[in-house]
């Protein structure tokens, strides 16, 4: 290996994309329908996809959902590779470049632990959604004190800590109406991601110390 290369964000690695399709994250669009079947989201509902990657879930949001969907990425090398017609800008999950109360629903599969600063990405969530909007989150949380892998770019690396994120939903005023343990999704996922050659993806540790993969469904005002 040569230590002067740049690292590769695993998101952008062929090895991913091997092992979980053009969704690059667990559960793919499985796990999408199911959330979307919970929050009871209507046909030709507004969606956001933040963090779109090559545009697989718009696509899919648009075909089998009957959804007005839009997409944003901050990587343009990941937007150039999407799918053709569809409705992707390149930006930043904490400077959306839509109005205020735009969307009916925000999707957040797999981005969040990645974000700097969480807080900010969801007063920007909260900003585009209408007053009663969804907002569906998937990612990797803490299930021990050590729960972290060590691929740069990864959200494994820097797993949600479950009581930080229930407050920093409540602080903008998201209230919780489901959350759901997947984390066999994330197992499933690392093994495939073995075969491929990214065997760091497998944190150190006890069992206890995995970190987990969760579907967490919120609505703004639902008290």
């Amino acid at each position: 290996m040569n230590p002067t290369a740049p690292i590769v964000p695993l998101w952008e690695r062929s090895t991913l994309r091997d092992a979980a399709g053009n969704t690059l994250r667990p559960g793919g669009l499985s796990l999408t329908d199911h959330a979307i079947s919970l929050a009871h989201i209507p046909r030709y509902s507004r969606v956001l996809d933040v963090g779109c990657g090559l545009g697989a879930t718009v696509h899919h949001l648009n075909e089998s959902h009957s959804f007005e969907a839009y997409g944003i990425d901050r990587s343009a090398g990941q937007l150039e590779k999407a799918h053709s017609g569809l409705a992707l800008s390149q930006a930043d999950a904490t400077n959306l470049p839509y109005s205020n109360n735009f969307f009916d629903a925000l999707i957040c599969e797999c981005v969040l632990s990645l974000l700097p600063d969480m807080s900010e990405a969801l007063a920007e969530f909260k900003r585009v959604l209408n007053s009663s909007g969804t907002l569906i989150l998937t990612d990797i949380y803490q299930r021990g004190q050590n729960s972290s892998g060590s691929i740069s770019g990864s959200c494994v690396t820097n797993p949600l800590n479950i009581n930080q994120l229930d407050k920093a939903l409540s602080d903008h005023e998201f209230h919780t109406i489901i959350k759901e343990d997947h984390s066999k999704l994330l197992a499933e996922l690392a093994a495939r991601l073995i075969f491929t050659g990214e065997k760091s993806i497998i944190p150190k540790g006890s069992c206890c110390d995995k970190p987990g993969y969760m579907l967490l469904i919120a609505k703004l005002n639902e008290l």
